[in-house]
């Protein structure tokens, strides 16, 4: 068959169904020579493959974890390479504290209107007087006040690795008492990493 005969007439773009797959063409059936039952059977195999294709896209994930962990001085993209405790962040989801990569990790959706506040409470265990280096000790079973227009709200406890969670509406909120206290603002759908410096360690 000659490039002159070849006559696409109907496209099927796969692109807009977010597919690797990019763009069919269905032969004319007069510029081919075989019988109707074969074209026929080509051009239901074409049309059934497409919605296989379209849900087979709507299933793939919008959205991954993010791993995040404490360096002593902010929260920074990755997980904790010693061991360490670091956070799993996913939008609209509640954050997960993990000691290694797990798969898969369990999903727990916001309520609705609600955001999350995640950190670490920390001791600084090194920099300024007490040397150079970004070290720290978590500070564990540590209990966090929160709290918002001079209201108090709830009470949260640090985790053995110095890591908290607390879910709460869109606001802006107070996190912690006295001189280690930090004003948050929690947004919907959103987990706001927040690192909660209790204090120094003394120099020895």
């Amino acid at each position: 068959m000659s490039s002159e005969e070849r006559k696409p007439i109907i496209p099927f773009d796969f692109v807009a169904a977010n597919c690797t797959l990019h763009t069919y063409y269905i032969i004319a059936p007069e510029a081919v020579a075989m019988p109707k039952a074969i074209n026929f059977l080509f051009f239901l195999l074409i049309c059934t493959a497409l919605p296989a294709t379209i849900s087979a896209a709507g299933n793939r994930p919008v959205d991954v974890w993010n791993y995040y962990h404490f360096d002593g001085i902010a929260f920074t993209p990755g997980p904790a390479v010693d061991g360490s405790a670091f956070v799993a962040v996913r939008g609209k989801v509640q954050p997960v504290i993990l000691t290694a990569q797990t798969a898969p990790i369990e999903q727990i959706a916001l309520p609705d209107g609600a955001g999350v506040i995640a950190g670490i409470c920390y001791l600084q265990s090194s920099g300024g007087k007490l040397g150079g280096g970004s070290g720290f000790k978590p500070y564990p079973r540590v209990p966090l006040l929160i709290s918002t227009g001079g209201k108090e709200l709830v009470t949260v406890q640090t985790d053995d690795h110095g890591y908290f969670v607390v879910v709460l509406p869109a606001g802006t909120y107070s996190v912690g008492s006295g001189p280690f206290t930090a004003e948050i603002t929690v947004e919907r759908g959103i987990t706001t990493l927040v690192p909660l410096r209790a204090g120094k360690r003394m120099v020895d």
